[in-house]
């Protein structure tokens, strides 16, 4: 009862609020001005999150996030940004805080260049972010976390005005001070691949379609749980924005956190995974 009254109503607001603004034509015709270089800005992002986490009983939080930094005219980005979550119910699988209280979660440094190269009739293009984590979450920094190291590696194709379709490899080296933690083996090394479609209904209304494949090698360490195995995470994590209009946006997402396929790729479990999962209704306001 809980999961389909929230439910509801995160869409009743989000499609309150973009009828508020204009029902968004299916002709219109999205912009394909070519992108020009802008002189060197400071940008920064307020992302809040209120999310109905499905599993076993429902459960409330908030998953916000707060970025800033500065955009330079070469298409070179450096920012700084941190994961501020809240636990708006009881939730004991939550690691990181009590109910009502807002705590850190991962917090990263990032250096991007979003689409350095492009092919010369600009449907093909490459990217890429890497990204530095500190162990500003408790739970992770208990295990030992020094840092993480992420690169994201992307290649996209503009298929037409409508549709990109976009394929991102991200190797991760996870540093850690010890094997293992709680009675659990600890990260060594990640490849994460993303293949996403990324649909422009509109101008204003962008659905995001993508897949996830986390593979991790996991540290070795005697009766630890998950020792030395290659663990796999199979997800989604579908996205829908309507922008307001420069500055503010609003949107709906939903990602599983049970996984598709069980750890070692033995089975499928699409039904299963997609069970247990996480909704949330998204405001972002931007500089």
């Amino acid at each position: 009862m809980l999961r389909s009254t929230f439910l509801a109503t995160l869409i009743f607001l989000f499609l309150g609020a973009v009828a508020a603004q204009g029902a968004p034509s299916l002709q219109e015709q999205p912009s394909t001005t070519t992108t020009q270089i802008s002189p060197g800005n400071f940008v920064g992002t307020l992302d809040i999150r209120p999310s109905d986490v499905f599993k076993d009983t429902d459960s409330f939080r908030t998953e916000n996030s707060v970025s800033f930094g500065y955009r330079f005219p070469s298409r070179l980005q450096v920012l700084y940004q941190q994961e501020l979550w809240s636990n708006l119910s009881d939730s004991p699988k939550l690691a990181g805080g009590a109910q009502g209280s807002v705590f850190a979660r991962d917090g990263f440094f990032s250096l991007s260049l979003d689409k350095f190269w492009k092919s010369e009739d600009q449907t093909w293009f490459a990217s890429y972010e890497g990204r530095a984590y500190l162990p500003t979450f408790a739970a992770r920094r208990d295990a030992g976390m020094i840092t993480a190291v992420r690169n994201y590696f992307t290649l996209g194709k503009k298929v037409t005005p409508y549709l990109t379709l976009t394929a991102t490899e991200t190797p991760v080296a996870h540093i850690y001070s010890q094997n293992a933690f709680g009675g659990k083996a600890n990260p060594l090394f990640e490849s994460r691949f993303q293949f996403k479609a990324t649909v422009n209904l509109t101008s204003q209304l962008t659905l995001g379609l993508p897949l996830i494949w986390q593979d991790t090698k996991m540290r070795e360490s005697a009766g630890a749980a998950k020792s030395g195995i290659w663990d796999n995470y199979i997800w989604v994590n579908p996205e829908i924005f309507y922008a307001l209009d420069s500055h503010y946006t609003l949107g709906l997402a939903y990602y599983d956190i049970g996984g598709l396929t069980k750890n070692d790729l033995s089975d499928l479990q699409i039904m299963e995974g997609l069970r247990d999962g996480v909704v949330q209704f998204i405001f972002k306001a931007s500089l």
